[in-house]
């Protein structure tokens, strides 16, 4: 099989991701969903932790996604990461999104709306 076809069989929100239209100056954005299609393409897949890695980063863009809320606060936290010389930088973004995702996903509460009835 080829290796793309192979990676995408781990990917089930590729083209979701790929397809989705960001604001024209939303930066953040356009750079993630480059930061997803590159590490998903550079990465060894024949290494179970990669393979683990990628499906979590195809979780975590979908989320990102669909969720306002999660897209948000992604957005404050991801100019909060710090990359450090001789550091591969495509993982250490991966790795850091992905535990903004997992701290996300324990803290989180969602905000209700109370409507009034008139």
């Amino acid at each position: 099989m080829d290796k793309n076809r192979e990676v995408l069989t781990h990917c089930p929100h590729f083209y979701t991701i790929i397809n989705f239209e960001y604001y024209n100056n939303d930066i953040i954005s356009e750079k993630l969903i480059d930061i997803y299609e590159k590490f998903i393409f550079s990465v060894d897949i024949s290494i179970p932790e990669n393979v683990l890695k990628i499906e979590k980063l195809d979780d975590v863009l979908f989320k990102y996604i669909e969720d306002y809320c999660f897209r948000e606060q992604i957005q404050k936290d991801i100019l909060k990461i710090k990359v450090r010389r001789g550091e591969n930088v495509l993982d250490t973004i991966v790795s850091a999104v992905i535990s903004f995702f997992e701290n996300y996903d324990k803290i989180r509460t969602r905000r209700v709306q109370v409507t009034r009835w008139i």
